[in-house]
Parts: C-alpha cells; sequence; structure tokens
C-alpha cells in the first residue's frame, strides 16, 4: 500500500515540475518575443495546458502570445480566454483593438 502512495505521490510531483518548467519556457519566449508581452501575459500551466491572462493591446498581440506557447515543446493546449484586448489607459485616447493593423489615421482638418 504505501509503494502505491509513493508512486501516485512521485507521479504528481512529476507533473507538477513539468507543468513548472513549460511556464517558465513560455514566459521566456514571450519576453524573447515582445518584451511587452512578457510583462503583460501571465501564464499558468496545468497538465500541459497553457493558461494565458492578462491584457495586450491588440488581437496581433493576442495571436502572437498564442503563437508563442503553441511553438514551445510539451504545451497540449491553450487557453486565452482571460487574455484581454482592449486595453484603455486612463489619459490617453482610446485605440481600436487593430490600431496597429492599420497605418492611416482619420484627419480631423476638413
Amino acid at each position: 500500500m504505501k509503494l502505491h502512495s509513493f508512486q501516485h505521490y512521485s507521479h504528481g510531483l512529476e507533473t507538477v515540475v513539468h507543468d513548472a518548467w513549460i511556464t517558465t519556457r513560455v514566459k521566456s519566449a514571450l519576453t524573447l518575443a515582445d518584451t511587452t508581452l512578457g510583462l503583460n501575459v501571465h501564464v499558468k500551466t496545468h497538465a500541459g495546458t497553457v493558461a494565458l491572462s492578462g491584457r495586450v493591446n491588440t488581437h496581433r498581440q493576442c495571436e502572437q502570445a498564442v503563437a508563442v506557447a503553441r511553438s514551445v515543446p510539451g504545451v497540449v493546449n491553450i487557453d486565452a480566454s482571460e487574455l484581454l484586448t482592449h486595453v484603455f489607459t486612463p489619459g490617453h485616447p482610446p485605440e481600436a483593438p487593430n490600431a496597429e493593423d492599420t497605418p492611416e489615421r482619420r484627419s480631423d482638418d476638413k
């Protein structure tokens, strides 16, 4: 009976260590890809499923975060449901979620 408990405990510990390793690698990859992603995206891993949360400025950054996380070996699945894209900073005018995708700006001069 004790051997079974030890095996169960060691398997659980192995999973926790593996998840921590994946979390570290995803966080590092995000930071290397874009410092903003590394600072604003939080990473948690459970049984190989990476949960991304936090706030980014654009949909493109959200997609980039998911792509970077997916490229890390050991990642089984990605959950980005808590990764928000519309960030409104007090004192700054709000931007459309795809503002960096379109270089044109509307002029108020007529």
